[in-house]
């Protein structure tokens, strides 16, 4: 257990799960069981002051809070004078309406130039607008990509921490290649959560999309949180595509897997992580919804649903295992997020296709 941000807090003492700086400068912590706001805040401010004396540039605590927040309360009751991330959506835990609340802070150095965000914020705009276009189609579309992936000979595999779905099924050794060359994921930690656990508080599926000759062609990861599920790591082992480039391997591989998981955790599980640019239409084309953002940039400034300057990526022109240590945020460019949320009508009527895109794997 890392050394505790407020030594003297109870709350750290029962009830969170926490990160020391790692090689990113980030601290991050989780709330292990639902708490009040003034709880939260308390946190934010502890583990404020903790980054700041570890030398880190980046904190950010996410958990459960007993009712739903303004964002700009939370801002305000926070009092810092540079911007605060809040991300929010409402679950139902053990049959109790509660708020999802992610809050976080960078170093002002850190906080991407104002004509990056502006970029940012257009970027999510155009893809909001994507998927108002695509929700009419989404069933036709969705019907006519698992079909060509089917007609590929494409199969769906999973490490299952409860093993209904597979145990050992993803390729383990391709799987920390991926996670550790282009997300900077120390091997050991890749190795756990490639056997389900090492990353959540409640252990982590990882899906797999295998090609016509069952090598790994992609990766995905589904976290277990106390409020929900968080989709993770999506990542296409580009030497392996070949000629089924254009098959939305990634699209295919993460609508399947939500489907498997709405159904085992059901339909009011929330279902919320982040997208980039990379990736942020293959959600969409999963089932996934962008939430609005909105940055308020007033005395006490707030952006809502999205996540700046988390992390670097990996050479994508690189051979696997090139880098020998993580850049620093002043060196390369951090990757920023928008946040969305998972959609289970959407992806609900595919589940007996996963099931056979599973079996396809085995036979």
């Amino acid at each position: 257990m890392p050394a505790q941000p407020d030594a003297e807090s109870e709350l750290y003492a029962s009830h969170i799960h926490h990160h020391a700086v790692d090689g990113m400068g980030r601290a991050r912590a989780y709330l292990t069981q639902p708490v009040s706001l003034d709880a939260h805040l308390r946190t934010c401010r502890a583990l404020d002051a903790y980054t700041q004396r570890a030398g880190g540039s980046r904190w950010s605590l996410r958990g459960l809070v007993d009712s739903p927040v303004s964002p700009r309360d939370v801002a305000d009751l926070l009092a810092f004078d540079t911007v605060i991330e809040v991300s929010q959506a409402p679950t139902v835990v053990d049959g109790r309406t509660l708020a999802c609340l992610w809050t976080a802070r960078n170093s002002p150095d850190r906080l991407p130039a104002r004509h990056i965000r502006d970029d940012v914020f257009r970027e999510i705009q155009h893809v909001r607008a994507y998927q108002r276009e695509l929700d009419p189609v989404f069933h036709e579309r969705a019907l006519a990509m698992l079909g060509r992936a089917r007609d590929h000979g494409l199969s769906l595999v999973c490490n299952d921490p409860f093993g209904d779905w597979g145990s050992g099924a993803v390729d383990v050794e391709m799987f920390v290649r991926l996670l550790t060359h282009f997300f900077y994921v120390d091997a050991e930690t890749a190795h756990r959560m490639a056997h389900g656990h090492g990353y959540s508080t409640g252990g982590n599926y990882v899906f797999g999309m295998n090609g016509p000759d069952g090598r790994l062609m992609c990766v995905f990861v589904m976290a277990v949180w106390p409020w929900g599920l968080e989709p993770t790591y999506t990542i296409i082992d580009r030497t392996q595509l070949g000629p089924v480039v254009d098959l939305k391997v990634a699209s295919v591989l993460m609508l399947l897997a939500n489907a498997l998981v709405v159904d085992r955790h059901g339909r009011d599980t929330l279902v919320i992580g982040e997208a980039n640019s990379l990736n942020a239409r293959p959600c969409i084309q999963a089932g996934f919804e962008p939430l609005r953002q909105v940055f308020d940039d007033g005395p006490h400034p707030v952006h809502t649903n999205v996540v700046w300057a988390d992390n670097p990526l990996g050479d994508f022109s690189a051979p696997y295992g090139s880098a020998t240590r993580i850049p620093g945020y002043r060196e390369v460019p951090y990757t920023n997020y928008g946040v969305g949320v998972l959609a289970p009508r959407k992806v609900e009527p595919f589940h007996d296709t996963a099931l056979e895109f599973l079996t396809a794997a085995r036979s």
